[in-house]
């Protein structure tokens, strides 16, 4: 029995970058708690045995719920190809493991609440991917699913290995590196500025507030991740979304550019609608 620890724990498995958060509830692959009457006939992958050649994987998304508590996920599935190379089952084998970040404000319906948005993620992602032709008909496998700091990766897994039972909390993983703004360090300059949309179900409850996130600006000014630190429910996506679109001018250090964290204020109100 091996502990699958660097999806959450460590680094990066296999590379996957991070995906537009579009349509997530598409996918048309049922993520299941038992073993399906595919998987129940198909031959599954051995250290002999080859996986079908994909021709299509796309990244999962890295759901805004879970950037929202700034938490790690861990989630280990397995796939059933049919005969033609669809991923036509998925199974939730362990997980998802979650890992807050310390000083994210987070309570457990949040945590289920992201947990639910990784496994809609994978299943939207698998649902997209193709492979060849199985040979010999249907095949199951075991594939691992790790998102940090805003990017997704995915590897074959051995069916022994597991996740832990917890975690604790870690710091922000998005933060590894970066350099706080202030105490010497100019803020950075907003060089694209993306009005949140109001949402319209926070409208007609009569929602206003200001969201704080923190943010980590990468060397080519691109917001890399943003967790929220004050937080209204209802506006917490728009206020994401919004900091995520936006562009930075690079922040340098003796003509280098440099990872730093910065802070993003969205005020909400009825007067405004946003800004």
């Amino acid at each position: 029995m091996r502990f699958v620890r660097t999806l959450i724990i460590g680094g990066l498995c296999l590379g996957g970058m991070p995906g537009a958060a579009d349509a997530q509830s598409r996918a048309a692959v049922e993520v299941r708690n038992t073993v399906g009457p595919l998987e129940q006939q198909a031959k599954p992958l051995t250290p002999g045995s080859a996986l079908p050649r994909r021709k299509s994987a796309e990244p999962a998304d890295y759901p805004w719920e879970l950037r929202r508590i700034g938490a790690k996920a861990a989630l280990i599935v397995q796939v059933t190809l049919d005969s033609s190379g669809r991923v036509a089952e998925v199974r939730r084998s362990q997980g998802p493991l979650l890992q807050p970040a310390i000083g994210s404000p987070s309570n457990v319906a949040a945590e289920r609440v992201a947990a639910d948005a990784v496994l809609r993620s994978v299943a939207a992602a698998l649902d997209r991917w193709r492979f060849d032709e199985p040979a010999g008909g249907p095949m199951t496998f075991q594939l691992s699913f790790g998102f940090v700091a805003g990017q997704v990766s995915h590897a074959l897994t051995d069916p022994s290995d597991v996740l832990p039972a917890q975690v604790a909390a870690a710091p922000w993983a998005a933060a590894e590196g970066a350099m706080p703004t202030g105490a010497g360090l100019a803020p950075p300059k907003k060089t694209k500025y993306v009005k949140p949309v109001y949402p319209k179900a926070a409208l007609d409850a009569r929602v206003q507030g200001e969201v704080l996130l923190e943010i980590v600006i990468g060397t080519d000014g691109r917001v890399a991740d943003a967790r929220i630190l004050k937080s209204v429910p209802q506006l917490d996506q728009a206020a994401i979304e919004a900091t995520l679109a936006a562009r930075y001018e690079p922040v340098q250090i003796n003509g280098l550019p440099v990872r730093v964290i910065s802070a993003v204020t969205h005020t909400f109100s009825f007067r405004t609608k946003s800004e």
